[in-house]
Order: structure tokens, then C-alpha cells, then sequence
């Protein structure tokens, strides 16, 4: 795993710069340091990590915010058709994403911005680009759409059902009747079913 010190480095190294490439480096960086928590195989069982991915508050102060901006101009670019390098670029943001989420106390702040809007606008376009012959003939790489989608569904499960109720479901593993009551109490009550409980 990449030391916060290197993590910490390239940040320092975009800021001063203003170089995306160090941007990209340092959510490379990040994810490649917490890709155990992606987990997109949506036909086996969550994966146990005893790890958690770091809570908001200890990333950079405006990372949210710069990364949003990166997410947007990549919808923004989508109907003229992302390059290469864009195409890789919004595959790391939707990673960023999930396992920021996997931290369940970043499941609240990261659901109510903008970025799962966007996400979703990036994945209809390219399922309609796949769906036309004529488009799948210019897309040069098939594979990272399709990695792209793969990610944002998985995004949109980090976000919706981060305990993954519906995969335990599907495997036919039981899922403790405490616990479903806990969700359902909680769904009622209009709160986060990611949102921990105060202890006290």
C-alpha cells in the first residue's frame, strides 16, 4: 500500500503544478492502494477486508470538489467521444468513488453531490453507443466502456445497498433477520441505512 507520505506528495505536486498527469497519479496511486475494496464481481459474495478505506476528512480539503470538476468535463466531452486517456481517466473517478464508499460514513456526504448524477449520464451514453453498430465501429476500445459501466453499477450498489443486501440475496446467503430489521427501521425513520447508529 502507497504511503501517505507519497499520497500527500503528488497531491502537493498537482496543486503547485496544476498538472492533471499528477492528478491521475495520485488517484492511480489511491486506488491501486485500496483496489481489494472495489469487489465489481457481482456473481460471488461481498469479499470480507478487515481494512476500511480513509474517511473524507482525511483526504486533501478540496479533493471533492476537483474530482467532481474532472467527472464533469468528462460528461461534458462524452458526444464528441472521450480519448484514450479521458476513457481511463472517468474509470479511476468511478474507482475513487467506490471505495470511498465502502467507508460507510463517506455514504451520505458522497450521495447527496452530484457525482452518481453524472456517472449515470457517462453510463446511458455509452450503453447507447454500445447498442449502435455504427458507434461500436468508432469506439477504437470497447473493453474500458464496458469496464466503465461494470464500475458504475457497482458505484450505484456503494451507494444504494452498501451492505449488499441484494447480492446476498441472489447467492442465497441468509442475511440475519436483527439485521434487516435494523435497515428497515432505519429506511422508515428517513434515514441513511449506511448512517451508524450513535452508540449512548
Amino acid at each position: 500500500m502507497a504511503s501517505r507520505e507519497r499520497l500527500f506528495e503528488l497531491w502537493m505536486l498537482y496543486c503547485t503544478k496544476k498538472d492533471p498527469d499528477y492528478l491521475k497519479l495520485w488517484l492511480d496511486t489511491f486506488v491501486s492502494s485500496y483496489e481489494q475494496f472495489l469487489d465489481v464481481d457481482f456473481e460471488k459474495l461481498p469479499t470480507r477486508v478487515d481494512d476500511m478505506p480513509p474517511g473524507i476528512s482525511l483526504l486533501p480539503d478540496n479533493i471533492l470538489q476537483v474530482l467532481r470538476i474532472q467527472l464533469l468535463q468528462c460528461v461534458q466531452k462524452m458526444a464528441d467521444g472521450l480519448e484514450e486517456q479521458q476513457q481511463a481517466l472517468s474509470i479511476l473517478l468511478v474507482k475513487f468513488f467506490i471505495i470511498l464508499c465502502r467507508n460507510l460514513s463517506n455514504v451520505e456526504e458522497i450521495g447527496t453531490c452530484s457525482y452518481i448524477n453524472y456517472v449515470i449520464t457517462m453510463t446511458t451514453l455509452y450503453i447507447q453507443q454500445l447498442k449502435s453498430k455504427k458507434k461500436e465501429k468508432e469506439m477504437a476500445d470497447q473493453t474500458s466502456v464496458e469496464e466503465f459501466v461494470i464500475h458504475a453499477l457497482a458505484f450505484c450498489e456503494s451507494l444504494y445497498d452498501p451492505y449488499r443486501n441484494w447480492r446476498h440475496r441472489i447467492s442465497g446467503s441468509q442475511i440475519p433477520e436483527g439485521f434487516l430489521c435494523h435497515i428497515s427501521i432505519r429506511v422508515s425513520s428517513g434515514k441513511n441505512p449506511a448512517t451508524p447508529t450513535p452508540s449512548g
